[in-house]
This record gives C-alpha cells, structure tokens and sequence, in this order.
C-alpha cells in the first residue's frame, strides 16, 4: 500500500524503496516510539510500548517521527497545521485495520483521527495522537444498471472523476481533485452542480462507518437511520469513520451546456458586478450555476483601486441564448476585459471546474450563507476592504467569493432537518478567502486573518449566522449554530448514542451528553 500524502500519491516503488531501506538501517523499530510527539507519548511508554502491540495486529505499516515518509503522510493541506504532529500513523490497509486502530485507542486513552484527503479547512485531520490514515479505501465502483456508485472511504474526486468521466451518469461534488469524496460528502458537498443536481450528500444512499466501540455498521434510511442522517450534513470527525460510500448517481445532460467567463478590473467594477450578480440569483433557474470572486492583486500604476480582479464564471444546463439572456445585466454593470461565452459538451465543461492542488499553502476561510442580496453599502463596504487588503502578491492574497449554487429549488426540495445539512433556503454563500505561504513571516497571516474579521464583521448584520461545516474555522466561536442550527441537539442525541465517551473529537466536533443514569425504579406497590 502507498501512503497518501496532502498532494497526492506518493509512488508505490518510491515507498517500497524506502520501506527496504528503512528496514535495513532499523529505523522502523520500536525504539522509534520513543521520538513521538505531543502529550500521548509519555503515558503510553510508561505502560510498556503499546505501539508494538498496534504494528503486529496491523496488516499495513506504522510510522513513527523518523521513518521514512512519516512527513508526507502527516503533512496536511492547510500548512497553518504542519506542527501538529501525530505520535504514530497507521496506514490501514483495509477495514480490519481500522478497526484495530479504534479498539487500540479505546485501550490506550488514545483518541483516532482520520486521514483521508487531508483537506480539512481547520486541520481536524491532524492529532498528536494517533492518525488512521485511510487512503488505500480508494476505491470506486460504478453500476450503471442501477445507476449506483460505492467508494470506498478515501476515494478522491479525482478517482470518482476517472471512473464516471464521458459516461452517461455523475456525482455532483467537489472541484478540487485532491479532495476525499468522504469528507465532502459528511458536510454537505457543494459544487458547480449543486444548483441544478443538488447536494452530495443528498445523493448518499448507504454508508458503511466503524464507530466508537470498533463494531461496524451499515447504515440507511432503514439501518442505523439516525446515524445516517448524520452523516449527510454532520461533518466528519464526530461519529466514526466511514469505510464507504453508496451513492445514487444523476443522470449527465447529454446536450451541450453553455459556459462564461467574464473579466474586469477595478474596484468600481467589483462593486457593480457583485451586486448585480446577486440580483440574477434571485430569480435564477435551476440550470444557471454561477460564482463571482473579487480579488486584490499587486498595486501598479493604477493604485490599489485599479488593483482589484474580478470573475464570474458558471454553466447553464440548458440553450445558450437563455444563458446570454441570464447574464447580461453582468456585461452592463462594468465593461469586460475579457469574455466568454459558448457551448460545451458536459464533460467537457466538468474539466474546466475540477483542478490539481498547488503548492501547498497557509489558508484562513469563513464563509456566511445570505438567504438574500446584501445592500449594496455592504458591498461598497467588501470593495473598501479588497483595496485596503494588508497583502496582495501571487502568493498572499485576500479574495472574496460570492458562490450562487448553493441554493435554488432543487436543493430546497429537503427541509432543514430532513439531513444533518442545515442551510436551505439560501441565496448564495460568501466566503472572504486568504492565502499565504507556509514561511511567511508570522504578520502576513495574522494580517490576512485580521482582514478576514473585517469582511465577516461588515456581512454579519445582512447575512445568517450559519457558515459551511466543510469550510470550518476555529476562529468561529458559536459553531454549534453556525454549522448545525436547529439539527446541532438531535446531532448530539445520536453522538451520545454511537460515541458515548467521545473517542472521535476535535476542537468543533459533536459532543457527547456522557454516560446516561439508568431510570429510576418505581416500587410496585402490592395491596
């Protein structure tokens, strides 16, 4: 089995090279264990070496700080994370291992993170305990008799891409191909599909999930039913880990589909596109699937004002002459440096969305859903903000999204507590985004966080309070209502139910009531 890493595979002869290597000069030995990292270490060593007892009961290999591609297993995709090291990672070859893996933690005091794609905004795939590194479960089958998929926990995007690409049916989802299809799928999954195809978990069938007490379990409507309401919108991290996935997939248009792509500059246009935009969603058609983005760039001769990008760009499912009615008021709000418009087979149009990771990267996102347009004086506000933005380069930037398939009909067709997925009825979400490189000096992140504040703070009067669970931050403070809303008390009751002593935690995960009194004895009373 080869490791996944953050930005990607790594090759199956490079590891099997190393491995030999590392065997040769004993570095996978137990006197590695001594080297692991963060506050489980000590404890653990002081019983022995519990660690031994993990690596003969897997059927993959475990790594400890030392071995060879330990650091490309750990890494995660948001580099704000990298100094959270895990004391061991066991690379499960399949579900038994990971089952041994949430038996020895349950043992041990020792609570198991999983690692799929990596990519969890906040780093909740990272620990200074034991990381469950799940990225040979990567599976995907399609079935194109019943119109099912079942992947296999780890699976990537770009795994499910590869196997549905130019065929008749899909997964509405993700864009970034390095991205775990799992994760996605636990906290919603949106896409430039959602609007007219609907959410990913709303197309989740059946789950197969290895929870706390290391049994697993099959989970449908029918199944484990409330365990599997949780899992379409509850996010990961909080009940268990999922070992597959059965999807039911939607039908690909077999038409061609329209595309744009509209460019300006300046923060005049900014103002007058973002705004405009959100008057087109208001009465948008399901097949229109669209976003805005405004980002800072390096100030030239223009000055910062002038030093602004903007972009919208979407598809239509359906005729282009619809699709150049829908967006003219774009083409009318600010003169376009550049335009697009035309027709494109459907998979074609897919290829233009989906993209490979880059240079891994430091990144600080909030999003907030707006079940309306924003005053405009809030968007002179956004503009105000992009202009005054603390860095500008290539590689530290702040940006501000408006992503207008969110919402819509056909993701309203669920109300807010059929799935753990709460924001329905939603216009668009706004999502300040900012990145940075790993080693910039500590002010340029710390700026770009402050700046992301500052656009939060302006929406926060015209916007809900609810943000994405996939674009989670831990600088929200009041994420059991901004994630969940009314569902965060039912997400709770079936927590405490499958995971009663919170083995599966992090910083904003579902908690446990803890163990439950028995009832009361009422005496009988004879006579």
């Amino acid at each position: 089995m080869t490791p996944r890493s953050a930005g990607g595979l790594l090759t199956r002869r490079a590891f099997l090279r190393a491995g030999s290597a590392a065997m040769g000069a004993g570095l996978i030995t137990v006197a590695g264990a001594g080297q692991a990292s963060g506050s489980y270490a000590a404890p653990l060593l002081a019983r022995g070496n519990p660690l031994d007892e993990l690596r003969a009961m897997l059927k993959g290999p475990l790594l400890l700080p030392g071995d060879p591609f330990y650091d490309a297993a750990y890494e995660p995709a948001n580099g704000r994370y990298r100094d959270i090291r895990p004391m061991a990672i066991a690379l499960c070859a399949d579900e038994r291992d990971i089952v041994t893996c949430v038996q020895w933690s349950n043992r041990n005091g020792v609570p198991p993170v999983v690692r799929g794609g990596g990519h969890s905004y906040a780093g909740y795939s990272t620990t200074h305990g034991l990381l469950v590194n799940i990225g040979s479960l990567n599976t995907v089958r399609v079935d194109t008799r019943t119109g099912l998929a079942v992947t296999g926990g780890a699976a990537l995007n770009a795994d499910l891409f590869r196997a549905t690409a130019d065929s008749a049916l899909f997964l509405p989802g993700g864009t970034c191909l390095g991205v775990g299809v799992g994760g996605l799928t636990l906290g919603g999954g949106i896409g430039y599909n959602t609007h007219w195809a609907g959410l990913t978990s709303d197309h989740l069938r059946a789950s197969r999930i290895v929870v706390a007490s290391g049994d697993v379990l099959d989970i449908d409507d029918t199944d484990n039913s409330d365990l599997f309401w949780a899992c379409r919108g509850g996010a990961g991290g909080s009940f268990g880990i999922n070992t597959s996935f059965t999807f039911e997939l939607a039908q690909a248009p077999q038409a061609n589909v329209g595309y744009y792509r509209f460019d300006w500059r300046g923060a005049d246009a900014a103002g007058a596109v973002l705004s405009t935009f959100h008057t087109i969603l208001q009465h948008a058609p399901a097949g229109l699937n669209a976003v805005v983005m405004a980002q800072a760039t390096p100030v030239g001769p223009g000055g910062p004002r002038e030093a602004i990008a903007v972009m919208s760009r979407g598809q239509y499912i359906g005729p282009i002459g619809e699709l150049r009615e829908l967006v003219a008021p774009l083409l009318t709000a600010a003169t376009p440096s550049r335009t697009t418009l035309t027709e494109l087979p459907f998979w074609d149009m897919q290829r233009i969305w989906v993209s490979l990771e880059g240079e891994q990267h430091s990144f600080g996102d909030i999003s907030r859903y707006a079940p309306a347009p924003v005053p405009d004086s809030v968007i002179g506000k956004f503009v105000d903000l992009l202009v005054a933005c603390p860095s500008r380069s290539a590689a530290a930037n702040g940006s501000i999204w408006s992503l207008g398939w969110i919402g819509g009909d056909v993701v309203n067709s669920f109300g807010r507590t059929d799935t753990a997925y709460v924001h329905r009825n939603m216009l668009t979400l706004l999502r300040p985004t900012t990145v940075w490189e790993d080693d910039a000096p500590p002010s340029v992140g710390e700026g770009l966080i402050a700046w992301t504040d500052d656009v939060v703070a302006a929406m926060a009067p015209y916007v809900s309070a609810e943000s994405y669970q996939n674009f989670p931050n831990r600088r929200i403070t009041d994420w059991q209502s901004a994630y969940y809303a009314e569902n965060f008390d039912r997400l709770v009751d079936v927590k405490t139910r499958y995971d009663v002593d919170n083995l599966f935690n992090n910083a904003q995960s579902i908690p446990s009531r803890g163990p439950q009194p028995a009832p009361a004895r009422v005496p009988v009373v004879v006579g």
